[in-house]
């Protein structure tokens, strides 16, 4: 168990004192996060009680799939075949040994679906609120959750509903937010405001370039998951969303299936315009909600073959392929990959190699500080860094080094760090010379 990045350093010093203004550049502090890592601290060590969180999170994420898949087609070879498919996913390895909030957001927006689909109003906003409390980016799942009841069928009045469920979410934003005030006060609202204009006028830069963001997702998602599987995610998605708009559904499980295939595209859309598709784990409720709608699709598929007695299993040879695909796209992406995370490879190296004494870095600096704190850690960010590179690198050659996720022009590259899966940064390590 170890911290990869700076995100997950500071939710573990907020197992011990939290603070939101201690988190900068990160809000709103993610209290329902925090509170489940200071559960898993009872057992483990608080520096790695979020890794534990977002670890046993993930391997929740595949049966939870496989619940939903069996509410929504009543099939246990769908709901097999969605476990099956999770499982073989390297983003799920990604996010599970973060130590980020991504996998247990993750799991409470799916029993909020599982509770939303048996129509327990009350159980739905609860595991929305708490959502919302442990990863706020998702907002557009819980935006997308105000459908279900115009439109899944819900029985009883539909006012009820909303009032049972805001009801819910508003009791766990309140207890959130008294949380974060005892602790920041007023500081929290101004860190808020300043956070909002930073994400969208400075952090969200990537190494994919300046151009459009569309392009800049574009091209992360070949890079991690192949052209093909990009094209089936997207076919999958609007085939079930297209097969409610444009024929009378009458059966309840497309309805829902359309819903929950609109709530993805409606959170795509939001990570298009406002996440950094250097951070591919930001796409892991479309991977994973696809791999709810998917298997529901082969089933119905299966259904109608059945019914219209062909001789060809259609349905089967799909899945078949699917898996196929996983498994050799997953096999190549883990083939022979290290077993640290690229961080974590440079800092072993850093210790290998007493000449380094100054190092520059984009990428997490204050990891770099609390596990180097020998070195001299500077944040490329600010321009005085590289000033105080150079400078070092003539008062004593090859004490200067830079760590950097882009290659850098005109630069003596001395090593390569390769990331474990998909959504892990590539690191490159320059020596600055005089």
């Amino acid at each position: 168990m170890e911290l990869t990045s700076d995100d997950a350093l500071n939710f573990s010093r907020g197992v011990e004192r939290f603070s939101v203004l201690e988190f900068s550049p990160h809000f709103p502090g993610y209290p329902a996060f925090i509170g489940l890592s200071r559960l898993a601290a009872i057992w483990a060590e608080p520096a790695t009680a979020p890794v534990w969180i977002s670890l046993l999170s993930a391997l929740l994420i595949p049966l939870l799939i496989a619940r939903l898949v069996y509410l929504l087609s009543g099939s246990m070879s769908a709901a097999l075949l969605g476990v099956v498919l999770a499982y073989m996913q390297p983003l799920l390895a990604s996010i599970a040994l973060s130590g980020l909030s991504d996998s247990a957001a993750m799991v409470l927006f799916m029993l909020a679906l599982i509770a939303a689909l048996q129509q327990k109003n009350i159980m739905t906003g609860l595991w929305i609120g708490l959502m919302l409390a442990t990863r706020p980016s998702y907002f557009p799942l819980a935006l997308g959750m105000l459908m279900f009841p115009l439109w899944g069928d819900y029985i009883g009045s539909k006012l009820r509903a909303y009032g049972q469920a805001g009801m819910a979410i508003t009791v766990v934003g309140i207890l959130s937010l008294g949380f974060i005030w005892l602790h920041d006060g007023s500081a929290y609202f101004e860190e808020g405001i300043r956070f909002t204009q930073g994400h969208f006028a400075i952090w969200g830069n990537t190494v994919e370039g300046d151009s459009a963001s569309i392009w800049q997702w574009t091209l992360a998602l070949m890079k991690g998951f192949g052209w093909f599987g990009v094209l089936v995610v997207i076919g999958s998605l609007l085939h079930a969303v297209a097969g409610f708009i444009t024929k009378p559904v009458k059966v309840d499980c497309q309805k829902q299936m359309a819903l929950i295939a609109a709530i993805v595209s409606l959170y795509w859309l939001w990570i298009t315009v406002g996440q950094n598709p250097d951070n591919l784990r930001h796409w892991a409720p479309v991977l994973f909600l696809f791999l709810v709608v998917f298997p529901v699709q082969l089933s119905r598929l299966r259904k109608e073959a059945l019914i219209s007695a062909r001789s060809v299993p259609v349905a089967g040879i799909i899945a078949s392929g699917a898996v196929i695909y996983c498994l050799i796209s997953g096999y190549q992406s883990v083939y022979n990959a290290p077993l640290q995370a690229p961080v974590q490879q440079a800092m072993g190296w850093i210790k290998l190699n007493p000449q380094v004494r100054v190092v520059g870095s984009n990428y997490s600096v204050n990891l770099l500080r609390e596990q180097l704190g020998s070195h001299a850690i500077y944040d490329m960010y600010y321009p005085s860094s590289k000033l105080a590179l150079a400078n070092a690198a003539k008062r004593t050659p090859q004490s200067a080094w830079r760590i950097s996720g882009t290659r850098l022009p005109r630069q003596q590259l001395i090593a390569e760090f390769r990331p474990r899966f998909i959504g892990e940064r590539r690191l490159y390590l320059y020596q600055i010379s005089q």
